[in-house]
């Protein structure tokens, strides 16, 4: 079996990442390795092929797009869209479409998580990714029976059919090792790593939490062993590749599985790596064996000053857990990257200010500065919508503000726009952080990719 992945090109070039849980538009250089399709790659079978072509990535026109593509042959092709850009995506799907009349064709996106959205591309495409791990290829590359519509594991073939698993937690069974080669373009770079050239790796998909301003409430997590973990981490060094980022949407989780691996990765591998880490699963033994694990950089979301305000969103972390979680970090001389949000529905510009303020007063080394968007199949979006403000086809909303920003009931695009800014620089352009920065980088590579980041954050802003 052959199998094609395609990404489009991306409007204006812009590093746009697209995920089936959340799309964004990269705050500054860099542009993720596609996850899902890494995971995908897993389910194939040693004499399977794979042709894979990222217009996003490799900076395509869609002229060369559309020439590779026809270099190309497979028995099935997925095609990823977003949200951020969905009228461009949608017309390269539709290109895409026309030159695999004839092949089963599948699609995943943040959008399609809008049963509006199913409805559309169900019409022109045989299904919808959404759980990349459950995927039985085989059947997917069979064409269907014309009596109707066939279940699929992992696949939404008709509007709001339910595709995910009841229990909330699972474990998942052995599986192969995705084929990493595949990913180490050029194009793909990772803001916290220390070296440009690195893996992408998965421990859980999905999110154990129900944050109802988060997309990731939607998906179940699925646990993978730490048997298999290993053996993709063995495959990962082979290729000489000596930085990780773990695209966990909460790493840690769950304890039992994480705690051997990290007790392997001590003394079996010498990797530097990053993740994404929630406040409210920290625990000073799981710090402490992250960081003699190789990790040198967590992603935290505080989101707000007023922490407890935010159990209207069913955010919950219990006390003091930040201000904790933060000081071992740094006692560790880990690198700690705070997300806030700006712009929340009960938020006031007098809030917005305390968290920018409070942003400032913290001891952490980055901050990602985030407007309250109306992304798929979140809470803010059902509000807006029942408001009558959103209506199909209106996309293009990002937490950069970059563009389709709309505001809240205190607050409107304009102001946020300007505070975000404001945020950005008030952080980012102090002296002494500037010197902090330049103290905590490890080599003349860290340096550049540092630099080059910074530089694109400011050009953005």
């Amino acid at each position: 079996m052959n199998i094609i992945l395609a990404i489009p090109p991306s409007p204006g070039k812009n590093n746009i990442i697209r995920m089936i849980d959340c799309s964004h538009e990269a705050k500054a250089n860099y542009l993720w390795q596609p996850n899902d399709f890494m995971i995908i790659t897993s389910l194939l079978n040693l004499a399977d092929g794979v042709a894979f072509i990222d217009g996003t990535a490799d900076g395509l026109s869609e002229e060369d797009y559309l020439r590779e593509l026809k270099n190309m042959t497979g028995d099935l092709l997925i095609f990823a869209l977003s949200s951020v850009c969905w009228e461009s995506d949608h017309a390269y799907f539709l290109k895409t479409r026309k030159q695999f009349p004839s092949i089963p064709f599948y699609v995943l996106g943040d959008v399609f998580l809008e049963e509006s959205y199913q409805c559309h591309i169900l019409k022109d495409c045989d299904g919808i990714v959404f759980n990349p791990y459950t995927l039985d290829l085989p059947a997917m590359a069979r064409k269907p029976e014309p009596s109707g519509t066939r279940t699929l594991p992992g696949v939404c073939t008709a509007p709001g059919q339910k595709v995910f698993p009841e229990a909330k937690k699972a474990v998942l069974t052995a599986g192969t090792t995705p084929r990493h080669e595949l990913f180490l373009k050029k194009g793909y770079r990772f803001p916290f790593a220390r070296h440009y050239v690195f893996a992408t790796v998965t421990t859980l998909w999905g999110c154990p939490f129900s944050c109802s301003y988060c997309t990731d409430s939607n998906f179940a997590p699925l646990v993978r062993s730490a048997q298999d973990v290993l053996r993709e981490l063995e495959y990962v060094q082979g290729l000489g590749i000596k930085e990780l980022f773990f695209a966990d949407k909460v790493f840690g989780f769950s304890a039992q599985n994480v705690y051997p691996l990290l007790e392997a990765m001590a003394t079996q591998f010498q990797f530097s790596w990053s993740c994404y880490f929630h406040p409210q699963l920290y625990d000073p033994r799981l710090l402490d064996m992250m960081k003699a694990a190789g990790c040198h950089t967590i992603i935290t979301g505080i989101d707000s000053a007023d922490v407890p305000s935010l159990q209207r969103y069913r955010r919950v972390v219990g006390p003091h857990k930040i201000d904790e979680l933060i000081a071992q970090a740094n006692r560790l001389n880990i690198s700690i990257c705070a997300d806030f949000i700006l712009g929340l529905e009960h938020e006031t510009e007098g809030d917005i200010r305390k968290t920018i303020q409070y942003a400032l007063d913290l001891p952490i080394d980055f901050a990602s500065f985030n407007i309250a968007a109306p992304l798929p199949g979140s809470d803010i979006r059902r509000t807006v919508q029942s408001a009558g403000k959103l209506h199909f086809g209106r996309e293009g909303f990002d937490t950069s503000g970059r563009s389709g920003i709309l505001g809240n009931a205190n607050i409107d695009a304009e102001q946020l726009r300007a505070l975000r800014k404001i945020a950005f620089r008030r952080f980012y352009l102090r002296p002494s952080y500037l010197l902090k920065r330049l103290r905590k980088t490890s080599s003349f590579e860290h340096f550049m990719i540092q630099f080059q980041e910074m530089l694109t954050m400011i050009r953005k802003i």
